[in-house]
């Protein structure tokens, strides 16, 4: 006992001469809690951040074998032995009747303090069942009810609306990670919340509003980065994953800046075939997961002197560069051929009817050809070279899809390397069949406006070189996106 007495003090002398490492102060203790309401369930995140001085007294309770060190196992045991009491100081109620919270998962980790001294950072994932569709929720946090320190607390929606609610709908500090010095002098107590939710907002209620006076917005789950976070893997439940991972990819193509627009506009108008759709949809998907592999890469392993979030705008700088040169050239090739000032493989010149030695006639008018009262159309009269179909198939995939990102970093830290590998390929093959799909319905629409009655009006003949414009514009509009 007099030996812990004398590291106690020993510490104190320590901290005192030393700048004070935790902003609260060495004495603090800190919390966050972040509600999130949906139709079926509440969610909770729950954050304790200890300073110095009552991380060092729970080091005696942490250190079961008394061998001056925390190893995981004793983290681990840890706080699974808090954590029922921690849950019962938790107050939930929905419509006045009281709601049972679940720990879903829980983690405890040592960070180094001042004066070789440690910090305590515990995270808790809580859930409690819905029984309604409507009502009022009352929340109060009473864990360290006596202790000085941050008290934040979060409400965000995702399919029920939230509103009448006495808590915001942003945070401060990041989950205790990052705390503002202009509020360090008076924190937040923050320590009891009620709010309103429903699928509709009540006649005249509040919306939910951020700490800045917006209204908040839908909090998105992302459902592709959920399924690696699955309980126990069963066949069933593999089939099922693997089966929402194609569904999910086939809906994040048509979701803005996936290529679909480029696809469509290349091949509006072509002689191309469902072969040339099929390996530009293949391109922009491989690409797209090779680059989802590689800046996980990046993150894991060379954050230190590449960060990611800077490398992001530069990729999309590169890929809306490349997609701007490929518009800006179709755009000058199929304008010439709209304007006539090319010819035709046929050798003849446009715009013009002649006769062969047999007297038939033949015409030319840039996009059709009539040999003997039959029209076959060339919309546009250039070729689709694979080269091409290549370049624009690496410039839109060329961004990594975020979602996947998280999924395969996931997948490492569980330990389901294999599992996450099968769920991204599976996702890339519903991205590829989408962009397929569309390209061919591009190039079949094309190639009917060719063989109709409209072919030779004004605007189908513009349509290729319409397109083309498009292309480049959307590149341009990239790369002012990347920079800005």
């Amino acid at each position: 006992m007099g030996r812990k007495i004398f590291i106690f003090t020993i510490a104190l002398l320590c901290l005192s001469a030393a700048a004070v490492a935790h902003p609260l102060g060495n004495f603090s203790v800190n919390q966050y809690s972040r509600l999130e309401i949906s139709t079926s369930q509440i969610k909770i995140r729950q954050v304790l951040d200890m300073a110095e001085i009552p991380t060092f007294q729970e080091l005696s309770l942490i250190d079961a074998d008394k061998n001056g060190v925390s190893s995981e196992d004793e983290l681990k045991a840890y706080i699974e032995n808090i954590t029922p009491v921690y849950i019962a100081n938790l107050r939930l109620s929905v419509n006045g009747e009281p709601s049972k919270l679940s720990a879903v998962s829980s983690s405890a980790t040592l960070n180094d303090g001042v004066g070789g001294l440690k910090t305590l950072m515990l995270v808790w994932d809580l859930t409690a069942d819905l029984k309604t569709e409507s009502g009022r929720v009352a929340f109060e946090n009473l864990n360290h009810k006596d202790r000085l320190g941050w008290n934040e607390i979060v409400v965000t929606q995702t399919s029920a609306k939230v509103f009448d609610s006495t808590a915001y709908g942003s945070g401060v500090t990041d989950e205790l990670k990052a705390y503002p010095d202009e509020s360090l002098s008076a924190p937040l107590a923050e320590r009891s919340a009620q709010f309103s939710f429903g699928a509709t907002a009540a006649e005249g209620a509040v919306a939910l509003v951020n700490r800045d006076g917006h209204i908040a917005t839908v909090v998105q789950r992302d459902r592709f980065a959920e399924l690696i976070s699955i309980g126990e893997i069963t066949p069933g439940v593999v089939l099922f994953s693997l089966l929402l991972a194609f569904g999910l990819g086939a809906v994040h193509a048509m979701s803005p800046g996936h290529g679909k627009t480029v696809v469509g506009a290349y091949l509006v108008g072509t002689r191309g075939t469902a072969k040339h759709a099929a390996f530009l949809g293949l391109t922009v998907t491989i690409t797209h997961t090779l680059g989802v592999f590689a800046l996980g890469l990046i993150t894991l392993f060379a954050s230190s002197y590449v960060v990611p979030e800077r490398l992001m705008p530069f990729l999309s700088f590169v890929s809306g560069l490349l997609v701007f040169y490929i518009g800006v050239t179709l755009f000058k090739n199929r304008l010439f051929s709209a304007l006539g000032w090319s010819t035709t493989a046929h050798g003849h010149h446009h715009h013009h009817h002649e006769h062969d030695a047999h007297g038939h006639e033949h015409s030319h008018d840039g996009f059709s050809q009539t040999h003997d009262g039959h029209t076959h159309s060339h919309l546009p009269p250039e070729a689709i070279t694979w080269k091409s179909l290549l370049a624009l198939g690496i410039s839109g995939g060329l961004l990594p899809c975020p979602s996947a990102l998280v999924l395969m970093l996931s997948a490492i830290s569980l330990g389901r390397v294999g599992y996450g590998l099968i769920l991204t390929v599976v996702f890339s093959l519903g991205l590829a069949a989408t962009l397929t799909a569309v390209g061919l319905a591009f190039l079949y629409f094309g190639k009917a406006l060719g063989s109709s009655g409209l072919s030779n009006s004004r605007i189908v003949k513009s349509l290729p070189a319409f397109s083309a414009f498009v292309i480049a514009c959307i590149g341009a509009v990239m790369c002012y996106n990347s920079i800005a």
